[in-house]
């Protein structure tokens, strides 16, 4: 079974990254580049922070700086105000990826 179909990979090991990205959001026809930083990665998906105004379910694209690589994700969760979590969110990667 792929990796990317089994609920497993939720829990997998998570790497540090802390490195510069940025997302693209889409709105209408229009697109936006927001600058984030990359918290951690798993197998599943990756933690940011500083994308503020990102809703649950909203499909984004993750360009990873320093590989110059576009991944399109999907919002999993939002951090709620006054949470720990507040100003980062997870994303979901919706298709497979290669850092290479």
């Amino acid at each position: 079974m792929s990796t990317w179909s089994n609920p497993e990979h939720l829990r997998s090991k998570r790497t540090a990254l802390k490195k510069p990205a940025s997302l693209i959001v889409r709105h209408g026809l229009q697109a936006q580049r927001i600058p984030c930083l990359v918290l951690d990665r798993s197998l599943g998906g990756f933690r940011i922070a500083g994308a503020p105004r990102l809703e649950r379910r909203q499909s984004v694209e993750l360009i990873l700086d320093e590989y110059s690589a576009t991944v399109p994700c999907i919002v999993k969760w939002v951090g709620r105000p006054g949470s720990q979590q507040v100003g980062e969110a997870g994303l979901k990667i919706t298709s497979p990826y290669s850092l290479t």
